[in-house]
């Protein structure tokens, strides 16, 4: 017996020392798709009320710095009301003593102007109904069942409502242009899912009646909706919009431009109770790749952009690590790396399903920057002192890619491992590889990945500039930790920790291609870590 045990010992080490290495090939001369950079989208509950602020203007500033993001979304664009002293609203609709619309859009033009001033496009949400068009004779359901708060019900006036709708859109144009008004989205609702269900038909002829005020002003501008979060809403909605009675011109469907849904990794209820739940990107996968079979039923809709205008490792902003301490995620290297995995996971589904994704929309912004909070595990990209979360480390990572996706191929299939690969129209190529499984937390696994190219110039060298995203580089979080974790920071903590993102090259070497343009790279990949890798072809003298 011993000696079967022993035996046994000596198969497993010899196993453990032969294992393979990783392998990817990166085709340079394989173009597998476009770039689109559909991940450049963020947004909040309360976007309307932080843009203004110092924090709220930084953060822009650095997306426009760093090209991180490009369409920016929040919700209450029609309401009044306050929560704890914020803003959720614009204020935008009263009434005077005859009950006759004063509209007041200074506010929201404000707010859509430090976007577009810094070439960031709005996703304009047409919601909530304003206090003087909600239906008092209709309770209609007080949110849904992931705690968000609104009053889901249709208006006591549709006219007043429609010509709302259609005022708000003839001042978008009248200030800001009608050729850059057509490149902004328009949607009529946020998360409609709590609808009263024997009420579905009024959220159906608010579509309805969104789609005609808003290209009855300009037939060009894109609308959609409805941003809701269960298929069994999306499934009767898409077939009003499909086979239908429209509630307006009372013919078969109405225009959909895009359609909008929202998917975390994983519900605010489910945080650190049994049993245990961990978000991962195959949850995202899965739930696009059901979308992509129920969208199969709806020929008609073929080719409609599909946005995930929200999404997060998980959903519930205002909760902290203070009592729900798994949510450390939101503030280390794990939202960044499961940022990236997700893209590539994507990008996959394009171009295996074609089923691309137009826009992945992540649900945070300034909260935490505003109220000068550090690391409290909110989803948020900055903290205070606008020092950029690892996350945003990574959207500013992404942004780095280039124009065309090259083709690349694994040896050793091990989803921790992963590989998005790009270049531009002058050869340069862009890659970022990852070490990331999501259960992997507290395990060290470091191993070699080997990068082998091909379609590269002959003869030629080439040089390398590696950045790495993980526990020790560009991490605000754990230079905070080395701090000792202050709760409140000076300006020297801050300037020191802001500088830890600021995506230095650690790395520069030169190879060179065999004469038929292939060669080798190989780079150390630990646990969670990830590695962007520029790829220049050196001049030639």
């Amino acid at each position: 017996m011993r000696t079967v045990v022993l035996i046994f010992l000596v198969v497993t080490c010899l196993a453990k020392a032969q294992k393979p290495e990783t392998t990817f090939t990166i085709d340079a001369g394989e173009v597998v798709g476009e770039n689109t950079e559909f991940w450049k989208a963020a947004g909040s509950d309360h976007l309307f009320y932080h843009v203004t602020r110092p924090s709220g203007q930084s953060l822009l500033d650095r997306m426009e710095a760093t090209k991180s993001h490009k369409f920016l979304r929040t919700h209450h664009t029609f309401v009044q009301d306050k929560k704890k002293g914020v803003i959720r609203g614009q204020n935008v609709y009263s009434e005077d003593k005859n009950g006759n619309p004063v509209y007041d859009f200074s506010n929201v033009n404000k707010v859509f102007g430090e976007y577009v001033k810094r070439g960031l496009k709005p996703v304009v949400e047409y919601d909530y109904l304003p206090k003087q068009l909600e239906n008092k004779t209709n309770k209609g359901s007080n949110g849904n069942d992931e705690g968000m708060k609104m009053k889901n019900m249709g208006p006591n006036n549709w006219k007043k409502w429609s010509e709302l709708m259609k005022a708000a859109t003839q001042n978008f144009i009248d200030v800001f242009g009608e050729e850059e008004v057509q490149t902004w989205y328009f949607e009529v609702w946020n998360e409609p899912d709590g609808w009263p269900m024997d009420q579905l038909d009024v959220f159906y002829k608010m579509y309805d009646v969104f789609v005609d005020a808003v290209t009855s002003v300009n037939d060009k501008f894109r609308v959609g909706g409805p941003a809701c979060y269960h298929e069994y809403f999306l499934r009767p909605f898409l077939n009003h919009v499909v086979n239908g009675t429209n509630h307006v011109t009372g013919g078969k469907g109405t225009r959909i431009d895009f359609i909008s849904y929202h998917i975390y990794g994983l519900s605010g209820k489910w945080l650190n109770s049994e049993p245990h739940i961990q978000p991962h990107v195959q949850r995202f996968s899965q739930s696009i790749l059901w979308l992509k079979r129920l969208m199969n039923d709806f020929p008609e809709l073929k080719g409609t952009e599909f946005h995930i205008n929200e999404w997060g490792m998980s959903s519930n902003f205002f909760r902290t690590v203070e009592d729900h301490p798994d949510l450390v995620y939101r503030n280390n290297e794990e939202s960044p790396l499961f940022l990236v995995k997700l893209v590539n996971s994507l990008y996959q589904i394009e171009d295996k399903y074609n089923f691309p994704i137009s826009m992945l929309l992540y649900w945070g912004f300034c909260g935490e920057a505003d109220a000068n909070e550090v690391f409290t595990g909110k989803r948020e990209l900055t903290i205070a002192g606008n020092i950029p979360k690892p996350v945003q480390t990574g959207f500013e990572m992404l942004a780095q890619l280039k124009e065309k996706r090259i083709q690349v191929s694994r040896q050793k299939k091990d989803s921790r491992f992963g590989v998005l690969a790009t270049k531009s129209d002058n050869g340069e190529i862009v890659l970022i590889a990852y070490n990331y499984n999501e259960t992997d937390r507290g395990v060290e696994n470091k191993e070699k990945v080997i990068l082998r190219f091909t379609g590269l110039e002959p003869n030629s060298t080439y040089h390398v500039e590696q950045t790495k995203l993980d526990q020790n580089n560009n991490n605000t979080y754990s230079a905070w930790e080395k701090a000792g974790s202050p709760g409140l920071l000076s300006k020297a903590e801050i300037a020191k920790i802001k500088g830890v993102a600021s995506l230095d090259s650690r790395r520069k070497e030169n190879f060179v291609t065999d004469n038929k343009g292939n060669a080798k790279v190989e780079i150390d990949m630990a646990t969670h870590t990830m590695q962007l890798l520029d790829i220049k072809k050196s001049p030639s003298f």
